[in-house]
């Protein structure tokens, strides 16, 4: 199974700290997360380190964190830190 989850509007560290629970809890359950950013705009590199953290923690239980529908922001932002979705446990929808 496959949890959905959606960046809030708003990417700060209290709600960096409420999604990071989130991606635990996902991942304690041994569920992969797709998480959806058709309306987030840039990210923050905060929130990059922390999907790419969870990511490596999905891929070493042999589960998955995907950004789905992910915007041109936010794609911007993954590709203005060098993502290489090749040598990258996030995935990209």
């Amino acid at each position: 199974m496959v949890i959905t989850v959606s960046l809030p509007p708003f990417l700060g560290r209290s709600e960096a700290a409420t999604f990071r629970n989130q991606l635990l809890v996902a991942l304690e359950q041994k569920e992969s997360v797709a998480v959806e950013c058709a309306e987030a705009g840039p990210l923050p590199s905060l929130w990059i380190q922390l999907l790419h953290s969870a990511a490596a923690s999905a891929k070493a239980r042999g589960l998955s964190v995907t950004l789905k529908v992910a915007s041109s922001e936010c794609r911007e932002s993954l590709r203005a830190i060098g993502f290489d979705a090749a040598h990258s446990a996030l995935v990209l929808e």
